[in-house]
């Protein structure tokens, strides 16, 4: 005889609390609401192919063995009456990504369930969904730093790095997107649970630590986002202001190398150690650079929740002595084309005085 309980259908709990963790987790998500986005559905393999169109006749590959600019010469396209245009092909470059499981759980007593003050399993639940989209935002972070071309503020290494970033750095780095046919951001990863997208204003968007705003505002040609007018709205909520085709995103989890840069000294930089500069990278980054990969199941989002009361007795927890709170969710974030994204490796100002 079939028996209707608890965990039959989708608690109501259940999804509140994902929905919880979701808007915690907002506020915090930078890199992650950008990137060309997959969705895997599940028993469907871990391993997902992004798939790319290469240029018309793209050139010898290049940087990090991508070939992406087009080689055209117009009079190959000139054609002669009667004569039928040659025939060409198009080409594909796929990238693939393996998709990675990463969880946060807390625990609680029974007696700090129905005793303490503060609602612990609810804080529990917030400090979730924060946790998780510092992990995703980490996760993205260490794969779009890695690409492979870089501009530095002086000299040609980290190790000799003493200087802030410049109006020349950033022209630098739009003039190699703009040689390689880098495309502006245009869209966004929309808000909310769904998996959608949202237009943003087109430009290019540069990631970068919170220490290094002081810098930036200083920059000639700076423009404030309150500055904007009606006739443009910034790409994110954390966007402090554009230097020309470039707007600034910010975040404090885009840590610098710490001592990677060249020795103290009079130059006033950030040291954590006070022995060598530490160095900040300023990710520039064009439209379809990089994607990321969640695995929609069966939820309205790629996160799973936990949510486990004291009250709940199992063979595990005959007496009901404590309770879970947590989730769970799979990522993977791959560099899909690197003469798209370029890195400006700088040093921030001291201005602790």
């Amino acid at each position: 005889m079939a028996i209707q309980e608890y965990g039959t259908v989708a608690s109501r709990n259940l999804i509140r609390a994902e929905m919880g963790m979701l808007a915690h987790a907002e506020p915090i998500q930078v890199l992650t609401k950008f990137g060309d986005q997959r969705t895997q559905p599940q028993n469907k393999t871990d391993t997902v192919v992004f798939r790319r169109l290469k240029p018309f006749n793209a050139t010898a590959a290049t940087t990090g063995g991508y070939s992406e600019t087009p080689d055209i010469t117009a009079a190959n396209f000139l054609t002669a009456e009667g004569t039928t245009p040659a025939a060409n092909t198009i080409s594909y470059t796929d990238v693939t990504t393996v998709l990675n499981q990463y969880a946060v759980l807390f625990k609680f007593s029974s007696k700090a369930q129905l005793m303490y003050e503060d609602n612990i399993p609810s804080d529990m639940q917030k400090l979730t969904g924060e946790t998780l989209a510092e992990v995703a935002e980490l996760v993205c972070y260490g794969q779009v730093k890695a690409g492979t071309n870089v501009v530095y503020a002086n000299g040609s290494t980290r190790a000799g790095l003493n200087s802030p970033i410049s109006l020349n750095d950033i022209r630098l780095a739009c003039r190699i997107m703009e040689k390689n046919r880098g495309k502006m951001v245009t869209s966004m990863i929309a808000a909310g649970p769904d998996f959608d997208t949202s237009p943003v204003e087109p430009g290019y968007i540069v990631f970068v630590h919170t220490d290094l705003v002081a810098d930036i505002r200083d920059l000639p040609n700076f423009t404030k986002r309150v500055e904007y007018g009606s006739a443009v709205t910034p790409v994110h909520p954390r966007e402090i202001g554009c230097v020309e085709d470039m707007r600034f995103v910010t975040s404090p989890l885009f840590a610098p190398w710490l001592a990677a840069g060249a020795a103290v000294g009079s130059d006033g930089m950030v040291s954590a150690g006070s022995v060598s500069n530490d160095v900040y990278p300023a990710i520039v980054m064009g439209q379809s650079a990089w994607g990321q990969v969640s695995l929609k199941g069966n939820g309205t989002t790629a996160i799973s929740p936990t949510m486990i009361s004291s009250r709940k007795k199992t063979h595990g927890n005959p007496s009901g002595m404590f309770g879970y709170v947590g989730a769970d969710f799979w990522l993977s974030s791959v560099r899909l084309n690197e003469n798209w994204m370029n890195r400006i490796e700088c040093c921030a100002t001291d201005i602790s005085g």
